[in-house]
C-alpha cells in the first residue's frame, strides 16, 4: 500500500560501491608493479610495443599486455594501434629522472599497506601498528623515503616562500633553521628565495645523510649547515634564527611534545622573527577534508599519540608560548602554513 501511494519504484540497491573499495589495493598494486619494472619511464623515450617492452622491462608479452590493459583503465598508458604510450599525467609524475617524479612515494605504499591492515587491532589493543614518533623507528622509516617526499612538497614550499612576507629586506642575512628537514624542501625553496640565507638543518643521522645528498644535487651545499640530532633533545641556541621552519613533523607526536618542542624553537627564535608550521590540517568542524580524515587513521596505526589538528589549535599554542600575530597564511597546496612572529623588542 505504501509503494502505491508513494507512486515511485523502490530504488533498488547495488553492491558495486563495496566491491569497488574492497579491490581498491588493486590500482596501487598495479602502480607499484609498474613503477618497479620502470614501465614508464622505458615508455618515456618512444611508444612502443608490447613485445618492445617486454623485452626492456624483462617480462613475459600475454601478462604484460594484461597489465597494460589494467594501466589504460587508470589512463596513465594509451594504446594506439599496436603500440602504447603515456598520457600526459603520467609522462609528468611516473618517469624517473624528472624532479616532479613521484613513483619513489608509491612504491613506500608498499610499507604502508600493513599498516592500515592493522587498523582494527589498533582500535582494539589501544597500541599502533608502529611508532613513528619514537626517534629508531622514525630515523629507519623516513631515510630511505625523505628524497621522494621531495618532489610533493618542495612546489609548495615554493610558492610559500615567494609570497610570505618576513619581517626582514630579502636582500639581508637570514638565518633559517630546519626542523626535522629531512631532504629540505621547505628551507630550500627559502634558500632560493633569498640569497643570502643560510640554513641549519636539523634531522637524525641516517636522514641527514640521505638530506645531504639531495641539496647538493640542487646546488645550495654551501648554504647549508647539518646537524644530526633528535630534535627534542637537541639544545638549540637562544636568539639564533631569524625564520624557523617546521614541515610536517607534529602530527606524529603527541599534544605535550609538541608544545614543549614549540617552547623551545621559540627561545631560539631572533626578535622579530618568524616561526612557520607547515602539516595537514582538519578543517575548523573537524570534519574535512578527506584526505586530513584519511590521514588522521594513518597517525593512529603509525604512531603511539600523533594526531592531525586545526589550524586553530596551532595558532592557539603559538600565541600560547609567547608568539605573535598567528594566522593561517593560504597561497598554495590543499592546506595553509600557520606562521607567527617573536615581538621585535624584547
Amino acid at each position: 500500500m505504501t509503494a502505491s501511494l508513494s507512486g515511485h519504484k523502490e530504488q533498488k540497491l547495488l553492491p558495486q560501491m563495496i566491491l569497488d573499495m574492497n579491490y581498491a589495493f588493486a590500482r596501487t598494486a598495479m602502480l607499484v608493479a609498474s613503477v618497479r619494472l620502470r614501465v614508464f619511464t622505458h615508455l618515456a623515450e618512444k611508444a612502443l610495443t608490447s613485445v618492445e617492452l617486454a623485452s626492456l622491462t624483462g617480462t613475459h608479452q600475454e601478462p604484460l599486455e594484461r597489465l597494460l590493459k589494467g594501466l589504460e583503465g587508470l589512463e596513465l598508458v594509451k594504446r594506439e594501434g599496436d603500440t602504447y604510450r603515456l598520457t600526459p599525467i603520467a609522462n609528468l609524475f611516473l618517469v624517473e629522472g624528472k624532479s616532479s617524479y613521484l613513483g619513489g612515494d608509491t612504491l613506500a605504499m608498499v610499507d604502508y599497506v600493513p599498516a592500515w591492515f592493522e587498523l582494527d587491532r589498533t582500535m582494539r589493543m589501544a597500541a599502533p601498528y608502529r611508532d613513528l614518533g619514537d626517534q629508531t623507528t622514525a630515523e629507519a622509516f623516513f631515510a630511505p623515503r625523505v628524497v621522494d617526499l621531495f618532489p610533493l612538497v618542495f612546489p609548495i614550499a615554493s610558492r610559500t616562500a615567494a609570497d610570505l612576507p618576513l619581517r626582514r629586506p630579502k636582500d639581508a642575512p637570514l638565518q633559517v633553521l630546519d626542523v626535522g628537514a629531512g631532504s629540505g624542501p621547505w628551507s630550500a625553496a627559502f634558500a632560493m628565495q633569498y640569497p643570502n640565507a643560510c640554513v641549519t638543518a636539523l634531522d637524525l643521522s641516517e636522514v641527514v645523510a640521505e638530506g645531504k645528498q639531495h641539496i647538493l644535487a640542487q646546488g645550495l651545499e654551501h648554504r647549508y649547515t647539518w646537524i644530526e640530532a633528535d630534535m627534542e633533545t637537541f639544545a638549540f641556541p637562544p636568539l639564533a634564527y631569524d625564520l624557523i621552519l617546521c614541515g610536517h613533523i607534529y602530527r606524529f607526536i603527541g599534544d605535550e611534545r609538541a608544545k614543549a618542542l614549540l617552547t623551545r624553537l621559540m627561545q631560539s627564535l631572533r626578535p622579530g622573527g618568524t616561526l612557520l608550521v607547515a602539516d595537514v590540517f582538519y578543517s575548523d568542524d573537524r570534519n574535512g577534508p578527506p584526505p586530513a580524515i584519511t590521514l588522521d587513521l594513518s597517525m593512529l596505526v603509525n604512531t603511539a599519540q600523533g594526531r592531525i589538528r586545526t589550524v586553530d589549535e596551532i595558532m592557539h599554542w603559538l600565541i600560547e608560548i609567547g608568539l605573535q600575530d598567528a594566522q593561517r597564511f593560504h597561497v598554495a597546496g590543499p592546506f595553509p602554513v600557520v606562521v607567527a612572529h617573536k615581538e621585535e623588542s624584547l
